[in-house]
């Protein structure tokens, strides 16, 4: 008998010792979530102590978002443990509301008390898990910022640092992506500034960026929304009119050299295009169609400029 009440009084000292030193805070809740003993170090972690606690409803300590969740779960949970089918443990991460009002965060790890069969409350553990909810969303800040960041770069490696439209770097990868999709119709306008030179020379080269910087805006204005405008490099710009054929490309290229023949750049001097149009042939590479329009380009310059050749 003095033998059986050694060992209870020994395991009540274990626990008892276990229960004022660990640093989680240990209870045991009612079925109506109100609680019925809580460990002394509640106050160190909620500002309560733990006898002001009990007789409460834990639910009144979380921050309303956080009730929501743990109700919803419980619940949950309670028929699933009632038809046998869930006996884990659950951790659940919510906002516990202090006796000075601060808002902490915890981690819950809950489960359910059976006795004779009858479900009786439940018994669990709150952890302050604030300083890692805070490390959390400094990472989360930092990856966010990584990926504006590289976003930036991203778009920064495709488009032209002075006119803000796609680069040739961005034309090379489109290009051949439609390339490599059979059946695919497409045509091209490459045109070049007509005496260019001229322009830097007579009003400077600030002057000459002013015009680079006009057409990149005009000449948007004038296409679809499906086509794509590029600064090929230096006074020249190339255009992917998708589904176009021939003749509509023909018809883009004479509505855009009209635009900019017609455009009042602010300087003592007409802007004029040269244009070279093409549609796509299916046996085509890049290098092949480049250097085909290149060439139609090249003879729409020796003719005098301000024209579209084909």
């Amino acid at each position: 008998m003095k033998d059986n009440q050694k060992l209870r009084t020994s395991q009540y000292n274990r626990y008892k010792y276990i229960i004022e030193n660990v640093k989680d805070v240990i209870w045991e809740l009612d079925k109506e979530f109100r609680f019925t003993f809580v460990s002394p170090n509640a106050k160190e972690m909620s500002g309560y102590e733990p006898k002001e606690l009990i007789g409460l409803r834990i639910t009144d300590f979380l921050a309303e978002e956080s009730r929501e969740y743990v109700m919803k779960q419980i619940a949950c949970r309670l028929q699933r443990r009632i038809n046998g089918e869930c006996y884990e443990v659950v951790l659940y991460d919510v906002q516990f509301i202090c006796k000075d009002k601060t808002v902490i965060w915890v981690e819950v790890s809950a489960n359910i008390i059976i006795k004779d069969g009858d479900f009786i409350g439940y018994i669990g553990t709150t952890r302050n898990i604030s300083e890692k909810k805070q490390c959390e969303y400094q990472m989360n800040q930092y990856i966010e910022e990584l990926k504006i960041a590289n976003a930036k770069l991203e778009q920064m490696a495709i488009t032209d640092i002075l006119t803000g439209v796609y680069n040739r770097r961005k034309f090379d990868n489109d290009l051949n992506v439609l390339i490599e999709y059979p059946g695919t119709v497409f045509s091209l306008l490459f045109f070049d500034i007509d005496h260019f030179k001229t322009v830097n020379d007579q009003f400077g080269h600030k002057t000459g960026d002013l015009v680079l910087q006009h057409i990149s805006k005009l000449v948007p204005e004038n296409l679809r929304k499906t086509d794509r405008f590029y600064r090929w490099g230096g006074e020249e710009f190339i255009v992917i009119l998708l589904d176009s054929d021939l003749e509509f490309a023909r018809n883009s290229a004479e509505k855009i050299r009209q635009v900019i023949a017609e455009e009042d750049f602010g300087i003592k001097r007409a802007i004029t295009v040269s244009m070279g149009v093409s549609e796509h042939r299916t046996s085509e590479d890049a290098d092949q169609i480049i250097n085909r329009i290149d060439k139609i380009l090249y003879e729409a310059k020796i003719q005098g400029g301000n024209r579209i050749f084909a």
